[in-house]
């Protein structure tokens, strides 16, 4: 089997997902930021997304948008006797529902309110109880470009289950952020080894505007960054 593909992508069938980029998450005044969390990383990712945007809207490429809601009265957080991921925190659960964390920041919301489609949701997948399978599946979109926050949490697993589901997945390196550097590493290893392809930001910015890419797979994402 050739491991080098000349690939490129076409906008009828590409969608870019923005997960998560709300106040809670890359806001220094959201509750991950004033507890202590450090988002600088998660909060950097913010005008590469701008840009793949902008640049994939000029070629017809959707976008779509979720936002993390959770519940300040859920009763599925009690019911457990392993302590939720939410509770384990200093910032406690991000993003409650009807609150000033959970929506989108001032530095994206103008893309927001210009999306054909935002998805809520409630648990880390984009793919978990919402309709975002069904409408990829209605508009023919095959490939995604996953963005947002956070590369371990609702980034790596929405991308598994976009690969259980068939579709194909790009992962610009510097659209996606974590609270923690190593973790992030791991998260994109991971992804670039079995559910996609992690690439540089401007080999994707040159994909959405039309250009091909020749991209040996047998090539890992980590081994080769300075």
């Amino acid at each position: 089997m050739n491991h080098i593909v000349d690939f490129s992508i076409d906008p009828a069938t590409t969608a870019i997902v923005a997960i998560d980029i709300q106040n809670g998450f890359c806001d220094p005044g959201g509750s991950m930021g004033s507890a202590g969390g450090n988002i600088d990383m998660m909060r950097s990712t913010i005008p590469h997304i701008r840009e793949l945007v902008e640049v994939g809207r000029t070629r017809g490429v959707t976008d779509i948008w979720t936002k993390q809601e959770h519940y300040a009265d859920d009763v599925t957080k009690k019911r457990h006797k392993i302590m939720p991921h939410t509770l384990r925190w200093a910032a406690g659960p991000t993003g409650v529902k009807g609150t000033w964390d959970s929506e989108f920041c001032a530095e994206v919301s103008d893309l927001v309110e210009s999306s054909e489609e935002v998805l809520v949701k409630h648990r880390f997948s984009s793919f978990f109880d919402t309709r975002l399978d069904t409408m990829l599946r209605m508009r023919g979109i095959t490939t995604l470009i996953v963005t947002g926050v956070a590369t371990t949490h609702c980034v790596e697993t929405t991308v598994r289950d976009a690969y259980q589901k068939d579709y194909d997945v790009i992962v610009p390196a510097e659209a996606v952020g974590a609270l923690d550097r190593k973790a992030h590493d791991a998260s994109l290893w991971m992804i670039d080894r079995f559910f996609g392809k992690v690439l540089p930001m401007q080999d994707v910015v040159e994909l959405l505007k039309g250009g091909s890419l020749e991209i040996d797979f047998r090539d890992g994402w980590l081994e080769h960054q300075p």
